[in-house]
């Protein structure tokens, strides 16, 4: 009788292991905990390597970003930030804003002590209420810490006029256990509607946080990739104001002490 026993026991226990893996986590499920994750940020230090080919260019552009961000939903930006670019051939530059001005400094590695000019904008009096340019936004993951941050839009009524599928399936991510949520964009008839749209996003188990995203399109002929790999270097971090503060006087500086705190990340 106790054979028995343990033989039903281990069937039943066959069965619910086999299909815990057979059924992933539903996408609604996987999208709250995920926004949930992403809430929970108030600072963050990161590193992100994006890989692009986009739909005019033959060319693979390939580079690597530390920002360093404090999430304020009532900014108009959404966020304070210092981030530091590695465009790749020894050159670089640096994107700062601290809720009243923005400034932008570029250098080359090879001339570390020759002053290099600041070009500073005081944001509230220009009105801006986004970043400049895709470039910037794209490295400062906007569109993962705003208020309607991507994963709570992908629940939105709107989304459904969008999204032709959403599915999750577990894998593997450079030896990291993860949830793979691919989104399925709508085919549109329309000259200037991007078709064959695939979104790609692979979230940590552990914590729920993205830790890659690819993307696919066609338009017109023309396709589009683009591959974003991230790595949270310290979540929550005790940040002061100091570390987003633009002084508008200084308008030149050597960049060597912002080329040091680079290679602490090995940028």
């Amino acid at each position: 009788m106790r054979k028995k026993y343990h033989l039903l026991t281990l069937i039943i226990l066959f069965f619910t292991v086999n299909l815990s893996f057979a059924q992933p986590i539903k996408p609604n499920a996987l999208l709250k905990k995920t926004e949930q994750s992403l809430k929970d940020i108030k600072t963050l230090t990161y590193k992100i390597h994006r890989t692009d080919k986009y739909f005019s260019s033959k060319d693979t552009l390939k580079r690597s970003a530390v920002g360093t961000i404090k999430i304020v939903p009532d900014d108009e930006m959404g966020a304070y930030h210092k981030v530091y670019f590695n465009h790749g051939n020894k050159k670089y530059n640096q994107y700062k804003y601290d809720g009243t001005y923005s400034s932008f400094l570029y250098f080359h590695s090879d001339s570390l002590n020759v002053p290099k000019k600041i070009f500073i904008e005081n944001v509230i009096n220009n009105n801006y209420s986004t970043m400049k340019g895709n470039f910037v936004r794209n490295f400062l993951l906007q569109d993962y810490f705003r208020k309607n941050n991507l994963f709570k839009q992908y629940r939105s009524v709107l989304a459904k006029i969008h999204i032709k599928d959403i599915i999750t399936e577990e894998g593997i991510y450079k030896d990291i256990p993860v949830y793979i949520l691919t989104v399925y964009g709508k085919e549109r008839e329309r000259e200037n509607h991007i078709n064959s749209i695939v979104d790609k996003y692979y979230i940590r188990k552990t914590d729920f946080l993205p830790i890659a995203h690819s993307f696919y399109g066609e338009f017109q002929g023309m396709k589009q990739t683009e591959f974003t790999e991230i790595e949270y270097l310290e979540i929550n971090p005790d940040l002061c104001l100091e570390t987003f503060r633009i002084d508008p006087l200084v308008k030149e500086i050597e960049p060597k002490a912002y080329f040091k705190e680079m290679q602490k990340y090995n940028l």
